[in-house]
């Protein structure tokens, strides 16, 4: 037995949207049926790619459309919180691009406003490394004990310079309109995941770290956002004990790396959350005897980008259809943007921030 089609309106036409119009062509549960922008152009060529004709210039308008089950939202991040909102009091479910939005304080209304009409779900597409078989092992074995008392994470992540030439759109280098540089374009997807591996454990309560902008690195090759953070460290402690290092830096004068160590009383994880470095697949490793460490590499699936980028899009579809809640739930972001608030404040002040109950 099929399950009825999830009928999308998607806000916004933008890179990410035309990226994610595969989403809703590639399986018959989830179909988009009307696109709004305030750009027709950029409108028309998204409702092309998704194959719809119903265009709006005010998305106010496609809300009121009651074919329409589900909203995308494919907008800069300060116009998140309100459009998830709005899409909430027509009665629609969201799927909202990262970062979700930009204050704890939002992730409060909305969940506020999601009170009033609970059977609506919500996620958000920083929840997209979620699929890959490494992750979902590792929650497996971290929910079953196999790894005892998980103490300590380290999560980095260096990546390389943009290339040159790479010009983005003005929202990108206003940090009242995009929150941040590459904390708020990577860093949702850094905690999400790490809050879909860690489950429970992960209950962050104090953060202190450190924020850096980009620089330019030669005359030839400048940073395209110099306004905004490049890099940050953070030393996050959860309610628990549990230690989250963490630690993202871009363009800079060295190789690209990136590792996530879990460490357990019993045994210990290295993977990655996306397709780049050294150990892809899922490093089990644990003493046998005094002496010898015995690493396993397990089976399981390695992210890959392809299978990523529309995951969020269809969670939301099957949370639909099972009436249950999403993977990421907007408790979760509660937790997560409450690491993003304190980050910006420790880095502000060098002090550690306590994150609110």
């Amino acid at each position: 037995m099929m399950n009825t089609p999830v009928r999308y309106g998607i806000i916004g036409a933008g890179v990410i949207a035309n990226a994610m119009a595969k989403a809703f062509k590639e399986s018959p549960d989830t179909v988009a049926v009307a696109v709004a922008d305030v750009n027709r152009e950029a409108a028309q060529k998204l409702a092309e790619a998704v194959g719809v004709t119903a265009i709006y210039a005010d998305y106010h308008e496609m809300l009121a459309d009651p074919e329409i089950d589900a909203i995308y939202i494919a907008t800069p991040p300060f116009l998140h919180q309100p459009m998830t909102i709005d899409a909430l009091h027509a009665g629609k479910h969201v799927c909202c691009e990262k970062p979700f939005v930009l204050t704890r304080q939002e992730v409060v209304d909305v969940i506020e406003v999601n009170k009033t009409v609970p059977h609506l779900k919500v996620i958000s597409c920083s929840s997209r490394y979620q699929n890959s078989g490494t992750a979902r092992k590792a929650r497996a074995m971290i929910e079953g004990g196999e790894l005892g008392e998980v103490y300590r994470v380290h999560f980095e992540h260096i990546t390389k310079g943009y290339k040159i030439g790479t010009v983005f759109p003005e929202w990108r280098n206003d940090p009242a309109k995009n929150g941040g540089g590459i904390s708020f374009d990577w860093g949702p997807y850094d905690l999400d995941w790490l809050s879909f591996v860690l489950g429970d454990r992960f209950k962050p309560r104090v953060v202190f770290g450190t924020m850096g902008n980009y620089f330019p690195l030669t005359d030839q090759r400048i940073a395209p956002c110099l306004d905004v953070d490049g890099r940050l460290a953070a030393e996050i402690i959860c309610d628990n004990g549990l230690t989250i290092h963490w630690e993202r830096r871009a363009a800079e004068h060295g190789p690209e790396r990136h590792n996530v160590e879990i460490r357990g009383s019993k045994s210990g994880l290295d993977l990655t959350f996306l397709s780049m470095g050294e150990k892809r697949k899922l490093h089990h490793y644990a003493f046998e005897g005094a002496e010898e460490l015995k690493e396993t590499i397990l089976p399981d699936d390695e992210p890959k980008w392809d299978k990523t980028l529309t995951y969020s899009i269809h969670e939301l579809t099957a949370a639909i259809n099972e009436d249950r809640q999403p993977s990421s739930r907007l408790e979760h972001y509660l937790y997560i943007q409450g690491v993003f608030d304190a980050l910006m404040e420790s880095a502000r002040t060098q002090q550690a921030v306590r994150i609110p109950s």
